[in-house]
């Protein structure tokens, strides 16, 4: 059995986010892809489409398709989730620090209710 729209894609879209393929550069054709990979050409022309569909080329001339600069201000997928990932780790420290400073606070309440004989 041949190769799925997966096994073509993945090592292309790492290749592209690696930046082994720069904004510009030419995919092999579908029918390239198809025997490089050993499967049909309509599996070669699924994984392009799914790399379309991803932003990451575009397909022109029916078969072709061209590496696209990364959107988003030049970041990639990849690039975006370790940003999201740093942000929610970041909220988590802020998150912590309010709880420190209402635990903080509910003690100087209480001792200040306690000084009022409440």
């Amino acid at each position: 059995m041949g190769a799925s729209r997966d096994d073509i894609a993945g090592p292309l879209r790492e290749r592209i986010v690696a930046g082994d393929l720069k904004p510009g550069d030419k995919l092999p054709s579908f029918r390239a892809l198809a025997n490089q990979h050993g499967a049909a050409r309509g599996t070669a022309s699924e994984a392009v489409h799914l790399l379309e569909r991803e932003g990451l080329v575009e397909i022109r001339d029916k078969s072709a398709a061209v590496v696209l600069a990364p959107r988003e201000g030049g970041r990639t997928p990849e690039a975006r989730l370790t940003d999201a990932r740093a942000e929610l780790l970041a909220l988590q420290q802020d998150a912590k620090e309010l709880e420190r400073r209402a635990h903080d606070l509910a003690e100087r309440l209480s001792a200040a209710l306690s000084r009022l004989g409440t």
